[in-house]
């Protein structure tokens, strides 16, 4: 399972990385952030609740320096976003109708965050040629939204990989992926869908 196989390389590569590393989900938990995206929670995203719910803390963001959120607060980003979505049909999505021109949409699972109110989501509603499942980035600072992998799944084994080639570095609180000082940065620049 490519989260197992993320949490090891992160014990391996970068150990106090993997310490903040939650054990799975209460089914409280899970229940509340479902109940927030108002539609059921695919199995493999339930499948990586159920292995890792996020991380505590909010520094060094383990997900290539973005913070993985716990279902818990998925569940509380999500209802900041609902209380800011509206249409906007300025937004452009990449690949070009794969994600719908919204601020925040009431299926999307808050999946990490960097900070400053961008993030990665789980879009379970996306647009015409997305499919539901996809890794989308969102916030004010993504006015260009894309789809960075087909999958969590497929983002948890891509990070794997990068943290074993040795594309992540640590120093202290800052994680960089290539030299990039926010992964969101990164994902401007490489080929996506990430898998």
């Amino acid at each position: 399972m490519s989260v197992t196989a993320f949490a090891e390389a992160l014990t391996v590569r970068f150990p106090a990385m993997a310490a903040p590393l939650r054990g799975p989900v209460s089914t409280a938990d899970l229940q509340v952030l479902q109940t927030a995206v108002e539609v059921p929670l695919p199995s493999e995203v339930q499948d990586v609740y159920a292995t890792v719910d996020g991380q505590d803390g909010i520094l060094p963001g383990v997900l290539l320096g973005l913070t993985w959120l716990p279902a818990r607060r998925a569940a509380q980003e999500h209802g900041t976003w609902m209380d800011l979505a509206q249409d906007d049909p300025t937004l452009v999505s990449e690949p070009a109708g794969a994600i719908q021109a919204v601020t925040f949409h009431h299926h999307w699972v808050p999946l990490a965050v960097d900070g400053s109110g961008n993030g990665l989501a789980i879009d379970l509603a996306p647009g015409t040629t997305g499919i539901a499942g996809q890794v989308i980035t969102y916030g004010p600072d993504e006015t260009t939204r894309r789809v960075v992998s087909q999958s969590v799944s497929a983002l948890l084994h891509w990070a794997a990989t990068a943290v074993q080639r040795g594309d992540v570095e640590v120093r202290g609180d800052e994680v960089t992926y290539r030299g990039y000082g926010s992964f969101l940065d990164a994902v401007r620049e490489v080929s996506l869908p990430l898998s």
